[in-house]
């Protein structure tokens, strides 16, 4: 009697674990669609419905001076590709979650890698690396394995995002050690 209890309760649970590994992925593809432009772009976009040329002029007239006044006061920010890349290259490594701010890689990918340039190259207290990249970030080695050559600025670096949040840092082609963003 007691074992049909555990095995109902254990059948319960694999079922659970399914529904939830199922609906997983939908969860990460909500994430990933873009928010809703804003209402002032939507009014903007709307004047195009309108027939008449005079009250569409007047419509685009209004709503740009909205979008313009909108832009001035920082309620609304307008970026290109360009821009968000940039950001989104200097947020690398930083536990920022997924936000439809900053869009999805060019193919909708999570960035799972980052090729930049070292800035300046220091040991620590312990004796590990702390390295500061051309983006800005400033990485702590966190494990003990030894680089065979010291970097040095200039010298190229790339970042891969590995398991359960945790980074590595290949430098000039050097085995990659563990390291985790701290600036």
């Amino acid at each position: 009697m007691a074992w049909y209890k555990i095995r109902k309760s254990g059948v319960v649970a694999a079922a659970f674990a399914a529904l939830i590994a199922t609906a997983g992925p939908s969860a990460a593809e909500d994430k990933r669609k873009a928010a809703p432009p804003p209402k002032v772009l939507t009014d903007l976009l709307a004047c195009r419905q309108i027939a008449d040329p005079a009250a569409r002029l007047a419509c685009y007239d209004a709503q740009t001076t909205a979008l313009a006044t909108a832009t001035e006061r920082s309620d609304i920010v307008v970026a290109d590709r360009e821009q968000v890349e940039k950001t989104r290259r200097g947020l690398f490594g930083y536990a920022a979650g997924e936000t439809p701010l900053l869009g999805v890689a060019g193919d909708g990918a999570e960035v799972k890698r980052l090729d930049t340039k070292v800035t300046s190259a220091r040991r620590s207290r312990d004796g590990g690396w702390t390295i500061t990249m051309a983006e800005g970030g400033t990485w702590e080695q966190v494990d003990s394995k030894p680089l065979a050559m010291s970097p040095k600025p200039g010298q190229k670096a790339a970042i891969t995002k590995g398991s359960l949040g945790s980074y590595f840092v290949s430098v000039d082609g050097q085995a990659a050690i563990k390291m985790r963003r701290i600036q």
